[in-house]
């Protein structure tokens, strides 16, 4: 009977940490964790938004002067029912990155990447980034 109701704490405990926090999409703002999808269905059309690398960050720093303030480019896949798009946008527009696109009917900005450089101590790891992200039906 021990031995019973051992395996049934383990197995709760089992499916409770593999519970994560799914990020809804939905029209509007909302983020998106490094390495996360955001999905729902806006207008009947099953979405679905991933951040999936961070290319540069080259943001001049929260505790520096600089002369350019600088651009993060990050990509993204956008899936609309089962049709894939890859995206690379940054947070700043600048000659061939784009801060915002128009794909199978939907506007998608990227509007922020925090943390902003600067207001850590230490490099920014991947794994804590978040995507501040709108989309909007056209």
């Amino acid at each position: 009977m021990k031995k019973i109701i051992i395996l049934l704490q383990f197995t709760g405990l089992l499916l409770l940490a593999s519970c994560s926090k799914e990020t809804i999409l939905k029209e509007g703002t909302f983020e998106i964790e490094f390495s996360k999808c955001a999905k729902g269905e806006i207008a009947g059309n099953n979405l679905s938004l991933c951040f999936t690398a961070v290319e540069s960050d080259s943001r001049c720093p929260a505790n520096a002067i600089c002369i350019w303030e600088g651009t993060a480019i990050c990509n993204f896949t956008f899936m609309k029912n089962g049709d894939r798009h890859q995206l690379k946008l940054t947070t700043l527009a600048i000659p061939g990155s784009p801060k915002d696109t128009t794909v199978a009917g939907f506007k998608i900005e990227f509007l922020n990447l925090s943390p902003y450089p600067g207001t850590t101590n230490g490099p920014i790891k991947d794994k804590e980034r978040i995507a501040e992200m709108k989309i909007t039906k056209i």
